[in-house]
């Protein structure tokens, strides 16, 4: 089996105005041939600390975005109902970083995956009730179609509870949300993903999503998830990402990826490498 490597590292960006945190939510064991797909596991495993069985060990983390009072949380985790066996928890990281769940004033979710939106709302007294009581949560208009076609439970109990009290925008490509975030389309995973791009000054940084589950996926592009919704499309953003990130030296970030969350990307002949980037670690 994989070690764990606890998430005591790399957390915390400050740069100018803006102060990113990652917060761990969970980890567990994954499978390294689907996260890799269509790779062989020799292929793929080089590096990493995979196990014979092609588990990998893999992180769940949120991102917290301050600037000044402004706070704004990317993705909410598996919240309280639906838990893996390692379990941290968005609010108690955010507890710790002295942040109440009242003082987020934005949420938004990359895709509608379990990992990433099941912490988008809380049971009590047999109700579901958001999370975050005064936050507007930002989603893809695609991503919840796709969701509602399909009857998802997780659009009764994570997003129709924030839908009946309008706290629940859908909105349509590439939008900017003020002078320092905007959520830009990177479909393939799902058909409405999106990453989450910060303006800071000086420095763009750009929050991956699933875009990527480990930091080799922005080397090798066309290994991708076996259950993306397109791998073609797949491929093609993490290319534009990549061409993008080059042109402006932006930094990544790799939310699942326990060892390299933080990452830029550099030219390697025809193809890429990803180099880790060292932050001021809290």
């Amino acid at each position: 089996m994989p070690n764990y490597r606890r998430d005591t590292l790399q957390r915390s960006l400050v740069i100018g105005s803006v102060r990113l945190d990652l917060i761990l939510d969970a980890y567990w064991d994954a499978d390294g041939n689907a996260i890799f797909y269509p790779a062989r596991q020799e292929e793929w495993a080089v590096g990493l600390d995979a196990g014979p069985d092609g588990k990998v060990p893999v992180l769940v983390r949120a991102l917290l975005i301050r600037e000044g009072e402004h706070c704004t949380l990317v993705d909410t985790g598996f919240g309280e109902e639906w838990l893996p066996e390692r379990q941290e928890g968005v609010l108690k990281g955010l507890q710790q970083l002295g942040v109440q769940p009242k003082e987020i004033q934005r949420v938004i979710l990359t895709h509608a995956h379990g990992d990433h939106v099941m912490g988008n709302t809380l049971r009590r007294e047999g109700h579901w009730i958001p999370t975050y009581p005064l936050a507007e949560y930002i989603i893809q208009e695609a991503e919840v179609a796709a969701m509602r076609t399909a009857g998802d439970e997780i659009w009764r109990t994570r997003f129709a509870p924030l839908a009946e009290r309008g706290q629940l925008r859908l909105i349509n490509g590439r939008v900017e949300l003020s002078e320092t975030l905007s959520c830009w389309p990177t479909p393939g995973h799902t058909i409405g993903h999106q990453s989450v791009l910060i303006h800071a000054p000086g420095q763009e940084v750009l929050f991956l999503g699933d875009l990527a589950v480990l930091a080799k996926n922005m080397e090798r592009l066309e290994w991708g998830h076996s259950w993306a919704w397109s791998l073609e499309a797949d491929v093609k953003s993490r290319r534009e990402v990549n061409e993008w990130a080059i042109a402006h030296g932006a930094i990544l970030i790799v939310g699942h990826d326990p060892e390299r969350p933080w990452i830029k990307v550099q030219r390697a002949g025809n193809g890429y490498r990803v180099v880790p980037v060292l932050t001021g670690s809290e």
